[in-house]
């Protein structure tokens, strides 16, 4: 009864999945991009705060990327997990 209705949920979670999945990894290429031409015009240019700002940002960006790819997998688990029983 409940098992048609859980695989469009499961199917929507798996498509959701990968689009936020190509959605991130393009956003954090773009982001990255930013942060490495940043980093290389306060080089240029001898800021050394740009330069240093331009490696946290890096950091942050590839945390942020770790986190998500660790995060959104349990998730799709625990949706999973809380598939009803039928109540007969």
């Amino acid at each position: 009864m409940f098992d048609p209705i859980m695989e469009q949920i499961l199917a929507i979670a798996r498509d959701a999945w990968a689009f936020m999945a190509g959605l991130l990894i393009v956003v954090a290429l773009l982001g990255g991009l930013y942060f490495i031409l940043q980093g290389t015009a306060g080089m240029a240019f001898g800021g050394s705060r740009m330069t240093s700002m331009a490696i946290i940002g890096v950091v942050g960006l590839v945390i942020i990327v770790l986190f998500a790819f660790l995060f959104l997998p349990q998730l799709g688990e625990m949706l999973k997990n809380f598939q009803p029983k039928p109540p007969f």
